[in-house]
């Protein structure tokens, strides 16, 4: 074998860069630009504190503004006793109906919606709200019902 060979094969070995193509580049166990992280780290929900008491935290859920409508019906969500559920008020949250910080980027729009918190005193299903327009949130009233379709040409000729 020539030098630049053993070269090559050794700094290979030594690197942890898997893949071929055009994923070579990446390593194992970080998170490069452009990569996806774990799905599971967006769906792990905190432990609720000994002084935090069970219910709505907060006044969040008091705030008068509506957020952006994500979905005309709700979502079915099976919560577990002392665990902490925030739910999106915004409506951009990419998991929904649960927040991911979306509401703090600087692409939505200045609205004042912070996430409602909740923690179940049992082991619960309930209906959390998607059309983000309820009057009981974060659970479901019925006010998708209301909600008229977006006319996508109004305005456009004005």
């Amino acid at each position: 074998q020539s030098l630049a060979s053993l070269v090559c094969s050794s700094a290979v070995r030594f690197s942890n860069k898997t893949g071929f193509g055009p994923n070579r580049m990446y390593r194992q166990g970080n998170h490069f630009v452009g990569t996806e992280p774990k799905v599971l780290k967006y769906h792990l929900l905190q432990d609720k504190k000994p002084t935090e008491p069970y219910g709505l935290q907060g006044n969040n859920h008091e705030l008068p503004g509506k957020g952006k409508v994500h979905s005309k019906l709700p979502t079915k969500v099976h919560m577990k006793k002392d665990k902490v559920y925030a739910w999106c008020s915004c409506g951009y949250s990419g998991n929904q109906p649960l927040c991911d910080g979306s509401h703090n980027s600087v692409r939505i729009p200045d609205r004042g919606l912070r996430p409602v918190r909740f923690i179940p005193d049992k082991d619960m299903t309930v209906w959390l709200c998607n059309c983000k327009q309820s009057k009981n949130r974060p659970f479901c009233d019925g006010s998708h019902r209301d909600i008229k379709p977006e006319d996508k040409l109004a305005g456009l000729f004005d």
